[in-house]
């Protein structure tokens, strides 16, 4: 009977306990298409996501320091968020773009943009800004998006 009491308090206890975040790292590449001069093959955005209850924490940091200088942040606003860098010698020549999703690239005229157009979330609201910023010279946006 002890231990019968025991396990339904614990399960009462969990019941009312909060839900563990669970949390993922990923990379997305985003490939470049050259129309001319000498340009990377890619850039890489690292995204982390925080499920918790009631949303999602989205956090991308764009990885522009291999083709790029330090990045500087354009304009943010909830729709669009945009950084602008100075392209490496190597690369100055190059005049490419790129787009996956909502992610965007433009090297052009030895300078590179990047640009996060975001959607509206599932409450037809677009999704609240936590963070713009450039960490460690790279251009860096964290997110929440309400269920």
């Amino acid at each position: 009977m002890g231990s019968r009491l025991f396990a339904a308090s614990f399960a009462f206890a969990l019941a009312g306990a909060p839900l563990a975040a669970l949390s993922q790292t990923t990379s997305q590449t985003v490939a470049i298409v050259r129309s001319s001069g000498t340009c990377p093959k890619s850039i890489a955005i690292t995204v982390k996501t925080k499920q918790y209850a009631g949303g999602v924490m989205l956090d991308y940091t764009a990885q522009t320091m291999v083709p790029a200088y330090t990045a500087e942040l354009v304009s943010a606003t909830p729709q669009r968020i945009v950084f602008d860098a100075q392209l490496h010698e190597a690369f100055a020549s190059c005049e490419a773009a790129g787009r996956s999703g909502t992610f965007s690239f433009t090297l052009h005229k030895g300078k590179l943009t990047y640009v996060l157009a975001n959607e509206k979330g599932p409450d037809a609201v677009y999704p609240g800004l936590l963070d713009v910023s450039v960490d460690d010279g790279l251009p860096h946006v964290k997110m929440a998006i309400p269920d």
